[in-house]
């Protein structure tokens, strides 16, 4: 068996950009022959209450070693227990006795423990296993990256670098987009192996570094399912012939969120929902406004809304509903390149999908499973769209016209990560 040292910050219970990418790796891993060794985040201690979350993890899966003891939810609250797994900061609430946890500040950002511990549990890893055989490093963020090619340079490991959107998209606090420019540019120019989620982000690094980096040098490794599709418990079905639709808004402000509130109120209006229509309930973004905002146009709308919730809440919620709509805003460029994950979560669950924002991964996606797709500038093709959605999951189990893409089979998506890392290793 070789041995894979994986550097992520986006491992769960993280819920950013990459996380559910990056544990479905290390399930399939073992697979080809290889044993992961994870870096990841700090965990997240939720009490005797929490469920266990479900590992996929196979006879060779030698561990995940987290850099930082594990956080108590209970000192910080559900809302702020969730900023962090989105990757911001957030303090403990007034009054709660918070002590110093091993990596982390009083503030804590699971991203700045792991820049602080990752090198330090990284070479504990690679001494005590006698060295390995490569590195796998995924950003954004940019620390695991500059990680990955330090490690490489001192061990003279090859590195495979999956990047799952623009390193230099977002700038942290005390970074900056131009820093971040050079970090991608250093990583892409590496002549290390480079792997993409989705070919629009291939074809963006082509374009920006055109004649620093060709065609071969990037791969395509497409996501890919890892469970199959769950029947609806009973207990789950409605009493109703309604729909229930599961909305994930993603930086949704101003003028598009009001946009978007208009659109579901109409929509709702026009399929009668004061019969039982449809009902709604939103996950993440700015939720409270928009709530807020549809009940404008609908004061006794059936809506509900959280935080982001723990993965296994958040799939049940997913399992649950009838239609998944994901909302993305047209000012986050990084829409035109990503796939997001709940979104890729749903297909794999065979739930009809609908996307509102950008033509991107999202809506080709949409599109390719026989889900629906509407900009998030025109109110009358928004609710058509969720009419259209809502008329394809009459029935309580309707699978309406959802298509099966041959480009997401886990067989396929595994067959291209083993020849990469074949790829890797001297002859």
């Amino acid at each position: 068996m070789k041995k894979i040292l994986l550097l992520s910050v986006n491992y769960p219970p993280m819920i950013t950009l990459g996380s559910v990418r990056a544990s479905r790796f290390v399930a399939k891993l073992p697979d080809l022959k290889w044993v992961p060794f994870v870096v990841a985040p700090a965990d997240v201690a939720w009490g005797d209450e929490d469920k266990s979350r479900v590992s996929q993890e196979s006879p060779g899966f030698s561990g995940v070693y987290r850099t930082g003891e594990p956080v108590n939810a209970a000192a910080f609250g559900p809302e702020r227990v969730s900023q962090m797994l989105q990757g911001m900061t957030a303090a403990a609430l007034t009054g709660s006795p918070l002590r110093m946890i091993s990596g982390l500040l009083p503030g804590v950002n699971f991203l700045s423990g792991w820049e602080k511990q990752a090198a330090a549990v990284a070479e504990g890893i690679i001494s005590r296993h006698d060295a390995v055989d490569a590195i796998y490093a995924q950003g954004p963020p940019a620390a695991p990256l500059l990680l990955a090619l330090e490690l490489s340079a001192k061990h003279g490991v090859p590195v495979l670098f999956d990047l799952v959107a623009p390193v230099d998209g977002i700038a942290l606090p005390g970074g900056s987009r131009h820093d971040l420019a050079r970090i991608e540019e250093r990583v892409l120019t590496s002549g290390h192996s480079i792997m993409t989620p989705t070919r629009p982000l291939k074809e963006h690094f082509l374009k920006k570094y055109f004649g620093k980096v060709k065609h071969d040098d990037i791969s395509i490794v497409s996501d890919f399912c890892l469970m199959q599709p769950q029947t609806k418990p009973l207990s789950m079905h409605k009493s109703e012939a309604g729909s229930e639709f599961l909305v994930f808004p993603e930086q949704l402000q101003g003028k598009e969120m009001k946009l978007f509130a208009e659109a579901i109120s109409g929509f709702m209006q026009q399929v009668g929902l004061f019969r039982g229509g449809v009902s709604v309930r939103i996950v993440g973004g700015e939720y409270q406004e928009l709530l807020k905002q549809i009940r404008k146009h609908l004061p006794d709308a059936p809506v509900s809304g959280s935080n982001r919730l723990r993965e296994w809440e958040e799939m049940e919620a997913l399992l649950r509903c009838d239609v998944f709509c994901h909302a993305g805003s047209h000012l986050d460029e990084s829409a035109k390149f990503r796939l997001p994950e709940r979104l890729f979560d749903a297909y794999c669950q065979k739930k009809t999908l609908l996307v509102i924002g950008p033509d991107g991964p999202a809506s080709q996606l949409a599109y390719e499973a026989g889900g629906f797709y509407a900009p998030l500038s025109d109110i009358s093709s928004i609710i058509g769209a969720f009419q259209a959605a809502a008329e394809c999951r009459k029935a309580p189990d309707a699978v309406g016209d959802f298509r099966e893409s041959g480009r997401y089979a886990a067989d396929s998506a595994i067959e291209d990560l083993s020849k990469l890392l074949a790829y890797m290793l001297p002859v």
